[in-house]
């Protein structure tokens, strides 16, 4: 066994000195008496399990929201004043007195592209909130439930695109459908501006607060829609604005309640009745 002198320093020498030697220590020795504790000290079997992971974000996710950021910025670029007159609506009549009377929303790029968006952004919100609501993601988080989503809110525009001709033609308003098309193109862009930070804040923190706070925001953008509604009906119509209320409760609040309704029993009792 080699043998290694050690050195220290006498103070009342000055000098540094070899004054003994000092023998290495056998490892291999030392672990032959004294066994090892990771193979000795448990003798049993261990059985790997699979990590639960709720991890919602998904690639295209991503690639959504960032089609909505530039859909946003195409249109402020291609259609300036247009994009300005549509969020000027909430400010007043007047200001969706002079958006009709230069161009038509029913007929422009900017409001369908805004509404293709905001479908699509909506349903991406939807299906987020549903598989944090249920901690189900094989059921919830993929392609095939986002795209009935948006066909689900597909028809519920159409029909109430539809509910609002009937009402034109019942009460022979052929104003009052682009005022309200008009309402419902401003807010939706409102709403799209402000869900898409919401949404990726849940699809990167997967929790209820964050549902909670999206679906608060829904909820304030029908009851501006339904003010505004109301105050632009009644300009455009001679009809009482009880009958109105009542008119934009059954068209706004209604479906919005059921749907809300049914969500709550369903992820509660896993079942809508």
């Amino acid at each position: 066994m080699p043998q290694y002198p050690d050195i220290f320093y006498n103070p009342s020498v000055g000098t540094l000195q070899a004054v003994d030697t000092v023998q290495a220590v056998d490892t291999l020795a030392c672990d032959s008496v004294v066994p090892s504790f990771i193979t000795s000290g448990f003798r049993g079997t261990m059985t790997p399990m699979l990590r639960m992971s709720y991890e919602i974000l998904q690639g295209w996710n991503l690639a959504l929201l960032g089609l909505m950021l530039l859909l946003i910025v195409v249109n402020k670029q291609l259609y300036p004043r247009q994009f300005r007159q549509v969020l000027s609506v909430p400010g007043g009549v007047a200001h969706t007195n002079q958006l009709l009377r230069e161009w038509n929303p029913l007929r422009s790029f900017l409001c369908a592209s805004f509404t293709v968006g905001y479908i699509l952004l909506i349903s991406l919100f939807v299906q987020k909130s549903c598989v944090v609501l249920s901690h189900d993601v094989a059921t919830y988080n993929g392609r095939p439930m986002f795209w009935t989503i948006c066909a689900i809110m597909t028809g519920w525009l159409l029909l109430r695109y539809l509910m609002l001709h009937f009402v034109n033609w019942l009460f022979e308003a052929r104003d009052a459908v682009d005022r309200q098309m008009t309402v419902q193109f401003s807010v939706s862009i409102f709403t799209l501006i402000v869900m898409i930070p919401v949404a990726l804040l849940l699809i990167y923190n997967p929790i209820k607060y964050f549902v909670w706070v999206g679906f608060g925001l829904l909820v304030l953008a029908a009851i501006v829609r339904l003010v505004l509604g109301i105050i632009e009906t009644r300009v455009a119509t001679k009809v009482s604005a009880f009958y109105i209320f009542l008119y934009l409760c059954a068209l706004e609040i209604a479906p919005i309640a059921t749907l809300v309704t049914a969500g709550w029993r369903y992820f509660s009792h896993s079942a809508v009745f």
